[in-house]
């Protein structure tokens, strides 16, 4: 899992022997003002990869405020397959409605009801693994003709991959819910920012490739749709 150590300079300690310069150093402090701290290092990341890295530790920590930072305001998300009101994918505000209830039940508010007891959440363990590295995302460059809203490649690269997303949900109830999937993420990079700069990296679309080969004919196992739509209402 991506993330960051702050390495702190060490301390030096002094033996003062002269007893007027120990009382010295000491009104000097005195009137020391404390140097602003510095940034936190990691809070963004610096690649594709450690996004979706901190999209897993969003889940793990059910952290809804890492979470909605992580995505483009033109995000979408596509079910593995549609729902019975033919629904085939949703946008940001639904994503974001869906994990405030997954992650943060206890602050629901009407008009919306109450997310069932039953599936409150204790833990998530959750393992995301790439299948191969980020690659260019041809399709969604800007094209006269076949596209003509994409993204300009002066400004903008756009990669995708495909992870095989091991997930284990643990609720208050009696049900508990695993998923053994594949997810094509693709990720857009502002060229404009820098590394390490808030909303360099964003995640434009998630797609639910549906359950892994090994286990597409289970009935112990569930699907990112599946789950996500539990807590839709």
């Amino acid at each position: 899992m991506p993330g960051s150590e702050m390495v702190m300079s060490p301390r030096h300690f002094f033996a003062l022997v002269n007893v007027p310069l120990w009382i010295g150093l000491l009104v000097t402090s005195c009137h020391h003002v404390a140097d602003p701290p510095p940034p936190p290092i990691g809070v963004y990341p610096l690649n594709e990869a450690e996004l979706i890295g901190q999209l897993k530790t969003a889940y793990q920590k059910r952290d809804y405020d890492t979470f909605k930072r992580l995505f483009h305001a033109d995000y979408q998300f596509y079910l593995n397959q549609a729902q019975p009101d033919g629904t085939t994918h949703w946008g940001l505000s639904e994503e974001l409605r869906i994990h405030r209830r997954m992650f943060r039940p206890h602050a629901v508010q009407p008009p919306e009801s109450p997310v069932p007891q039953e599936l409150w959440l204790v833990s998530v363990d959750i393992t995301l693994t790439a299948f191969v590295a980020f690659q260019d995302a041809t399709t969604y460059y800007f094209d006269p003709t076949t596209n003509p809203t994409g993204f300009r490649r002066e400004n903008f690269t756009v990669s995708q991959a495909d992870y095989a997303a091991s997930v284990f949900f643990q609720t208050q109830g009696e049900t508990q819910y695993r998923l053994d999937g594949v997810e094509n993420f693709v990720v857009v990079n502002d060229l404009s920012k820098t590394a390490g700069d808030d909303g360099k990296f964003l995640i434009y679309r998630w797609e639910d490739l549906g359950a892994l080969a090994l286990f597409a004919n289970s009935t112990s196992t569930s699907t990112w749709t599946q789950v996500k739509s539990l807590y839709k209402w």
